[in-house]
């Protein structure tokens, strides 16, 4: 119920910046300066100063974000009003996910949400970070789970750990049977890589640098299904995180050993735009999901809601 010209005002105030506005709202910078023209033809004043730096808000702007953020805090209450009137049944969680939790994690967290809501619904959508976030800023979704989410989000981070990397390959692979590995154990296999539209890609290839021993590079890609489908037929070895191909290692498929002294790891975070703002359905699931984490991951949780 909130216009879009109010939260691309708020989005403008919240960067101080057009261009990051945009960025967050999947629009172009020219469309919403206009919008914010726009605005200000309206009130007949002006609501930002514009600085090389930014827009900085007038008192006048800050009065309007003030109502903004007032009316985003009752549109949220309202919601969470209608889900108690309307029961179960009303409930609809919006969840933004990485690929690897889509398959098992998400419809065993959301499993255990119905046993409190047996009428709530489920609207996922499956992205990279950058996506989900937008999504998030947006207030197209109600909570994001995602790697390596960048310092400038303007995201509420309610919960966050840090997962290590690790050699995933098949339960019959030669390295299979060893305790633990070492990168250099690596280097006499074919590796499938994740390449840098991942969020994955970057940290492994400065794992990698490290070494400055020649390695395989067998298959480089944007997909995790492809990478994990080669570590599945023995074919190599792939370097991922515990979460990647947690339901491959509880069906036996694959087997995950950690890389010792790699110091190397990925920042699993959850996400929600205002946590003082979200429904009560959305309050559980964000719960649901902190807790399936750290039971998923074994990684060190940095940040508990």
């Amino acid at each position: 119920m909130i216009t879009q010209a109010a939260k691309v005002f708020e989005m403008v105030a919240r960067y101080g910046s057009i261009r990051k506005a945009a960025d967050r709202v999947n629009a172009s910078p020219s469309a919403v300066n206009r919008q914010i023209l726009n605005l200000e033809r309206e009130f007949g004043v002006p609501l930002f100063e514009r600085h090389a730096r930014g827009m900085r808000l007038t008192q006048a702007g800050q009065t309007v974000l003030e109502q903004i953020r007032d009316w985003q805090r009752n549109d949220q209450h309202l919601r969470s009003t209608v889900e108690r009137l309307a029961g179960s049944s009303g409930v609809q969680i919006r969840v933004g996910i990485m690929e690897c939790f889509a398959a098992e994690f998400l419809p065993d967290v959301f499993a255990a949400f119905r046993d409190q809501y047996p009428g709530a619904t489920l609207n996922a959508s499956v992205g990279g970070t950058a996506d989900i976030a937008r999504l998030l800023m947006a207030g197209s979704i109600d909570l994001a789970i995602l790697f390596n989410l960048p310092p400038d989000h303007g995201l509420k981070v309610v919960h966050e750990v840090q997962v290590p990397l690790g050699a995933a390959m098949s339960p019959d692979h030669a390295l299979a049977s060893n305790g633990e590995l070492h990168l250099e154990d690596l280097c006499d296999h074919p590796l499938a890589l994740a390449d840098n539209s991942l969020t994955i890609g970057p940290v492994v290839s400065a794992l990698l640098e490290r070494l400055r021993i020649p390695v395989k590079r067998a298959v480089t890609t944007n997909s995790l299904s492809a990478l994990k489908s080669f570590a599945k037929r023995g074919d190599g070895v792939s370097i991922l995180t515990s979460a990647d191909v947690y339901q491959e290692v509880r069906e036996r498929q694959l087997k995950f050993v950690q890389i010792e002294r790699a110091r190397m790891f990925e920042l699993l975070s959850v996400a929600v735009r205002d946590d003082k703002a979200i429904s009560r359905g959305s309050q559980l699931m964000v719960t649901l999901v902190c807790e399936a984490i750290d039971q998923v991951c074994g990684g060190q949780t940095l940040r508990q809601h």
